[in-house]
Order: C-alpha cells, then structure tokens, then sequence
C-alpha cells in the first residue's frame, strides 16, 4: 500500500525531454518526477488512509467501443441488449484473467473474496456483481459484502462512510479476510477506494482493485481502438 503525500501540488505541464513514470497506486501516466498522480494524492488526503493499489484492464475515452460496453451492458434499452454487452464485456475480461493469473499481473497477493463496489445512484444490486458472475473465476468467489453507506462518494469525492458492510457482514467475518474490490469502471479511484476503505475499517485486508476500465481524458483525434471489439 502506498500512502501519497497529500499536501504535494499537482505537477504541472510537462517540461521538454521530462521523462514520464506511472503513479504507483493506480498506474496512470504522470510527469514532472512524482511517484504518485494527483487524483490518487487527492483520495488519500481526502481518507487519511494508504491507498490500495488498482488494475486496470482496458482505457478508454468517452464515446469509443470500450466506453459503449461498459455503459450499455447497464444502460442499453433493452434486456436483451444488455444481457449481449455484459457478456462480450465478461468474456473480455475473463480473457484478460487468463493471460495474468499471478496476482492480476500486478503483485496484488493471494485473495479469498472478491466484492462489487455498490451503485451510488442506482437501486438495488450493483451492476459489477452482475458482470462478476458471469466470468467463472471471479463468480466462485463472488461476495457481495458492501452497501452504500451514509457519505455519499463522487467524482472527486472520496469519503470513509461512502459505503459499509452489509447486513449480516460482521466483523468476526471480515477480520483479515484477503478481499479484492471489483469495479466495471474508475477516474479518479475516489469511490473504489472509498469502498475499500470501508472493508479495511472493519477488518478485511484489501488486497487491491480490479478495474475493467478507465476514463482517459478527452483527446482530439480518432477514437482509442477496443479490444472488447464491436458492440453493435
């Protein structure tokens, strides 16, 4: 776990010949020599907690094939449209799982459970269980440990009370239970962590996040190619 300094200002733009680094908890591209991006420095402050790190299999940008999937598999119009996206999105992603069976490809460490981060806005079960379910290796360890709680986390919002556990989660059964967050989609981490951070409050030991995807920034030009392939 890493714990950023969260009183560090953000870098700025970067200067000629600088050489780019990833940020060591979420693996975004940062410059100017910091070890960890801004966003991630914001949610560390904003919890007072190390942050867990995170794996991301796909990025994407607003509007290109990887960004469609993610959204239709929830919001498609129909039942049946969203049943199709939710297992091209699983298939992709238990392809992924296949090709990096060493703790995520990331070092993550040996985990037990893996839990959905709950909707914030929607009713009822989270959507990420539902694409949990439908990939084998994530399915047989499925539990869905977390409700939201009384905070309300956002885009840039990162709070410890976002979320709690369940009703009949206790912490007896949590107490050093190696656990990995499962989310379908993550910006700023500032709700992954959250969700994280309510597990590690009550006793789990969170090994990590898995992300299928991440918002890039918007940037001119064609849309970013998908490896989850055409969804129409």
């Amino acid at each position: 776990m890493v714990h950023p300094d969260p009183t560090r200002p953000p870098a700025g733009p970067p200067r000629p010949g600088a050489r780019a680094a990833v940020c060591r908890v979420c693996g975004r591209t940062v410059h100017g020599g910091l070890a960890v991006c801004f966003c991630c420095r914001l949610v560390a402050g904003q919890l007072g907690l190390p942050l867990v790190r995170t794996v991301v299999v796909r990025e994407y940008r607003v509007g290109d094939d990887v960004h469609r999937c993610l959204r239709g598999y929830k919001d498609a119009p129909t039942a049946g449209a969203r049943d199709r996206l939710r297992r091209r999105v699983a298939a992709d992603l238990a392809s992924w799982i296949d090709r990096h069976d060493d703790g995520l490809g990331a070092g993550l460490g040996p985990w037990v459970a893996v839990t959905p981060v709950p909707s914030t806005r929607r009713p009822g079960p989270a959507p990420a269980g539902a694409l949990l379910d439908t990939v084998p290796a994530l399915a047989a360890r499925h539990l869905p440990l977390l409700v939201r709680g009384s905070g309300l986390p956002g885009h840039l919002t990162a709070c410890r009370d976002g979320f709690a556990p369940g009703p009949g989660v206790g912490r007896s059964g949590l107490e050093g239970l190696p656990v990995l967050v499962f989310d379908d989609s993550v910006t700023t981490g500032a709700r992954s962590q959250s969700a994280a951070a309510a597990l590690r409050m009550a006793g789990a030991h969170v090994v990590g996040i898995l992300a299928v995807g991440r918002a890039l920034p918007p940037a001119p030009g064609p849309a970013v190619r998908s490896a989850i392939g055409d969804c129409n």
